[in-house]
This record gives structure tokens, sequence and C-alpha cells, in this order.
């Protein structure tokens, strides 16, 4: 995916700045600027969101990520610019410890005090997730592969497991996650898609994001 469009928006909010230095900004300027520095959000298709997420991972999840919504000491949080119909809550996490700079998306896609309202929606997700594909520039696909695991009733951590059919290194540690969590008196079903490899995993293989 090529970064000229965003090194034009970068060029466009500097330009910006520098012609009206002296002039404090009106609604309408900060509405435009707004939009400039963070593309707007797009509600897709689960494959289509599927698709553009797998698709950014090489760069980080860099033109997937809006605004930031909270920062802590080893992470940041940030708004997907994609989001999906229904999605409770869209998030890209960047890691910036020293043995780990990766990123993940996560939407929570439902949440309930039925157990069996929210196992039916870990079920259908799944199967609507094993059908979805990463199309690359030629226009083939790369589908993915997983184990279905069922939930056991009073487990508080069920997850199914999804990944990219392909050698290509760059999706090496790269799975989808489906899961169903008991959480607050409720259970949550939630795609957390990764690469993130805990810090005191032996040996590489994680993403190195260079141009931090």
């Amino acid at each position: 995916m090529s970064m000229k469009p965003y090194l034009s928006l970068t060029a466009a909010v500097l330009a910006f700045f520098s012609v009206h230095a002296q002039t404090p900004l009106n609604h309408e300027d900060s509405a435009v600027l707004a939009e400039a520095v963070y593309p707007p959000t797009r509600t897709l298709a689960l494959p289509q969101v599927i698709d553009a997420v797998l698709q950014d991972f090489p760069n980080n999840l860099r033109h997937i990520s809006g605004e930031l919504v909270m920062a802590e000491g080893e992470f940041e949080n940030y708004a997907s610019v994609l989001i999906l119909p229904d999605v409770q809550d869209c998030i890209v996490t960047r890691w910036h410890s020293k043995r780990d700079t990766t990123a993940s998306w996560q939407a929570k896609m439902f949440s309930s005090d039925d157990y069996d309202a929210a196992e039916k929606q870990y079920r259908r997700l799944y199967t609507q997730l094993k059908a979805c594909h990463m199309t690359l520039a030629d226009s083939s696909m790369i589908l993915l592969e997983g184990d279905w695991k069922p939930a056991k009733d009073g487990a508080a951590f069920t997850t199914s497991t999804l990944r990219l059919k392909t050698d290509d290194w760059r999706y090496r540690e790269v799975k989808i996650d489906l899961e169903l969590i008991y959480q607050l008196a409720d259970w949550a079903v939630q795609i957390n898609i990764v690469s993130k490899r805990p810090d005191d995993a032996v040996g590489g293989g994680t993403f190195v994001d260079s141009d931090r």
C-alpha cells in the first residue's frame, strides 16, 4: 500500500498551519483539519474489514489507525478507521516495549449476560471468519485455516484461532483469535487479530517497525 496519499496529507496540514499561523481556527477550519489528520471512519462488511486489516499488518496497521484514545506505559490504543456493523468497540493497539513494536486490531462484537446468546454469536462469527480471505495485488486469494474450539458451559475463556495459509514471513506470527470471554458479569465475543509475541519469548520473528 502506497504511503504517497499520507505524505500529501501531511504536506497539506503543514501548509495549512503555515498560512494560518497568526489566525485563530474557526469551527469549519477545525473540522477540515481534523478530517485531514485522521482518515474518516468507514463501516464495511466483515470480509472487507478482515482483508484490509490483514493487508496492513506489514505496515504495523498504520493505515487503519485513527485518533489516539488511550496511552499507557507500554502500549497505545487508537480508534480503528475501519469498523464493522453493530460493533461495540474497535481499536488498534500498538506496543512499544524494547522487544515488541507490533500491533493488533480488536473488535468487540457482542456482550450479554445470556451465555446461550453469546455462544450462538461465537459460533456464527467463526463460520463467517472461516470464509474470509486476503486478496493479493494479482487478485489471487490467501485463505484462512484453523480449528474450531467449541465453548464449554461455565468455561470463562474459549478461543478459536485462524491463520493465513501462506509461507510469507511477514504473516508468520499473525493470527485471528475469536474469543468468548466472561467479564464483569457479561459474556463477550470479540475478534482479536494480532502478531504480538510476549516480551519473554525466545528468539526473533516479530515484525520490527523500522520507521518508528
